[in-house]
């Protein structure tokens, strides 16, 4: 990451939480590589397949980004390339809160 990416600023970013978070990309990578699309494409896919009511929300920060992510076969893939990443990516084995403490602290619904 560059020294302005926001994420630097995030807690699953820094200190141990960022050697860790990132070695879970590595099966997604590999499962990706494997079926010739990119992570991002078998991330798309994987949302999609959840079911006819799940719409997979794409977020690119250019028309190039988007249409590596919305491009390739990645809604052709078989519930094998899912189930290798699922099995790699389970939930809860990401470290590190989510955002910043202070800015958590504005999202509590239940604050008078």
């Amino acid at each position: 990451m560059s020294p302005e990416d926001f994420r630097n600023a995030l807690p699953r970013f820094q200190g141990a939480d960022l050697p860790h978070n990132l070695t879970l990309v590595d099966a997604p990578r590999r499962t990706a590589t494997a079926y010739g699309v990119t992570v991002a494409q078998l991330a798309v896919a994987w949302v999609a397949a959840q079911g006819p009511d799940i719409v997979p929300l794409v977020g690119a920060r250019t028309r190039r980004r988007l249409a590596d992510v919305l491009g390739g076969t990645a809604g052709d893939l078989d519930p094998g390339a899912f189930a290798a990443a699922e099995q790699a990516v389970s939930l809860g084995a990401v470290a590190g809160d989510r955002s910043m403490a202070p800015l958590l602290a504005l999202l509590d619904s239940e604050r008078p």
